[in-house]
C-alpha cells in the first residue's frame, strides 16, 4: 500500500484539473457565509492550494493564511501560490496542524472542508475553543457537511475520476469499509492506463472518524458559534458575540 500524501501528490490534481463546472469549488456559498474581508482569512488543510487561490481571488485584497501540516501537500501549495504573485505577497502558509499552528488575534472567517471528520475527540474540542480565540463576532466557519457516519457494509469499489495526459488515461476508484474503533476505511486505486492496457496502479488506504453530521454539530460550543445550515453541502459556523456581564 502506498502512502497517502505521495500517491495524491501524483494524482490527485491530475484527475481534477483543469476545474470545470461540476467541482465544487465553484459552488462555493461565499455571499451566504458573509467573510469578513477586512480580516485575515483562514484555509484549513490547503492540500495543494486549489481552494487557497479560489479564496485569493474571490476577496483579491484580503491577507489569507493557509494551514497545510502535512509537507508532500505543502510543498504543491506553496509551488501553486508561488506562480501567483499577485497571491503571493498576501498568503502566509503555516505548517502546523490547525490546533497548534500560530494565528493572528482577529481573524475575518475560515473554510473548513472535511478536515473535521479527521480529528479526534479531544483535537476537535481544541478545534472549537481555538476558533472561538482567533474569530471576530460574526465571522463564520464555512463548513462541509458530513457524508455521515460508518456504513453498516463495505462501499463497493466504484470509478470515481478519470482524466488523460499524453498518452495516459488515468482513473480514480473509490471503495470503503467499517473499521476499528468507529472509523471508516477509505481506500483510492489510481490506475494508469496506457494504449487501454493497465500500466500501473498505487492504492492508498486513509482512516476517517466515523462522525455523523448531528454529532459534529452538538460538540460546537453553546453561546460561542451559531450554525447556519447553507444548503445541502455546507454550514456556516458562526462567532456570536460573548456575553457581557
Amino acid at each position: 500500500m502506498a502512502d497517502e500524501s505521495l500517491v495524491w501528490a501524483e494524482f490527485g490534481d491530475t484527475l481534477r484539473l483543469p476545474i470545470d463546472d461540476s467541482d465544487y469549488v465553484r459552488d462555493i456559498p461565499w455571499e451566504q457565509a458573509a467573510f469578513m474581508a477586512q480580516l485575515p482569512l483562514i484555509d484549513i488543510g490547503s492540500g495543494s492550494g486549489l481552494v487557497t487561490v479560489t479564496l485569493g481571488e474571490k476577496y483579491p485584497d484580503a491577507e489569507i493564511l493557509s494551514v497545510e501540516p502535512d509537507p508532500i501537500m505543502r510543498s504543491l501549495l506553496m509551488s501553486r501560490i508561488a506562480e501567483h504573485p499577485e497571491l503571493r505577497s498576501r498568503t502566509t502558509v503555516l505548517p502546523d496542524t490547525i490546533g497548534q499552528t500560530w494565528l493572528p488575534a482577529q481573524c475575518g472567517g475560515a473554510l473548513l472542508f472535511n478536515v473535521i471528520y479527521f480529528l479526534g475527540g479531544r483535537a476537535r474540542d481544541r478545534f472549537w475553543q481555538r476558533m472561538a480565540d482567533v474569530l471576530a463576532p460574526g465571522a463564520p466557519i464555512l463548513m462541509s457537511r458530513s457524508y455521515g457516519g460508518v456504513p453498516e457494509e463495505a462501499v463497493e469499489k466504484k470509478l470515481a475520476s478519470t482524466a488523460s495526459m499524453g498518452r495516459h488515461e488515468y482513473q480514480r476508484w473509490f471503495e470503503a469499509k467499517p473499521g476499528r474503533d468507529n472509523r471508516m476505511e477509505i481506500t483510492q486505486t489510481f490506475v494508469v492506463l496506457r494504449d487501454g492496457e493497465k500500466v500501473r496502479e498505487e492504492a492508498a488506504t486513509i482512516a476517517a472518524w466515523g462522525l455523523d453530521e448531528d454529532l459534529v454539530l452538538d460538540e460546537i460550543p453553546i453561546g460561542k458559534f451559531g450554525i447556519e445550515e447553507i444548503n445541502d453541502r455546507y454550514f456556516a459556523i458562526r462567532r456570536l458575540p460573548d456575553i457581557k456581564r
